[in-house]
């Protein structure tokens, strides 16, 4: 899995698409049909967007048409895709989602420097957990990042996490893998959100 985003990271950057129309809130799947032009995320461009879902033990499949996209725009050299579905499962079920996109810089003078992940919503019962697990590569390393609820006997949680990027890119492949499973009660989430940082002194 890392080494195929490392080569997807690196293909983009032998072709990174010309500039976009700014990107706006829709459902996933309208963010697919974009394709390799994408949209226009603050001073960064997202493209090529794929989704796999899978459901097992009743549970629905959530399909990209359920998955809505909010862009999020901070002053503060700060920017952020949100994205929200009915994930929930029942006793006995489980429930995943994957969503891969590029992240690309068409000025090279501006480079990631830090990522942030959050996770909204988070619910689950006995024996129940719910997992939003973040890779990012770029042409040089990959790094991951995880927001999680897990209950046992007792139930731990950890809603944001974030790293600096060591050595800075102007393109970047994100993975999210959403997983959420069940043996009592319900598990759910609203939703998690993917920050870009490209200005750290200014937030």
């Amino acid at each position: 899995m890392k080494k195929l985003l490392l080569l997807a990271v690196s293909a983009v950057l032998l072709g990174i698409p010309g500039w976009a129309a700014p990107c706006a809130p829709g459902t996933l799947a309208s963010y697919i049909a974009m394709g390799s032009a994408g949209c226009v995320l603050g001073n960064l461009q997202v493209t090529d967007f794929k989704y796999h879902a899978k459901a097992a033990g009743g549970a629905a499949e959530i399909t990209a048409d359920q998955v809505m996209v909010t862009p999020l725009l901070a002053p503060t050299g700060t920017y952020g895709l949100q994205f929200a579905a009915p994930w929930t499962v029942e006793a006995g079920q489980r429930e995943g989602s994957n969503v891969i996109y590029h992240v690309v810089s068409p000025d090279p003078s501006i480079k990631v420097e830090q990522i942030r992940l959050d996770g909204a919503g988070f619910q689950a019962g006995p024996e129940g957990s719910v997992e939003v697990n973040e890779t990012l590569a770029t042409p040089v390393t990959t790094r991951d990042l995880q927001v999680y609820l897990k209950c046992t006997d007792t139930c731990r949680s950890q809603t944001s996490a974030q790293l600096a990027i060591a050595s800075t890119s102007a393109a970047l492949t994100v993975g999210d893998q959403v997983t959420l499973h069940s043996k009592q009660g319900a598990a759910s989430m609203t939703g998690f959100t993917d920050w870009f940082v490209v200005c750290p002194a200014c937030a």
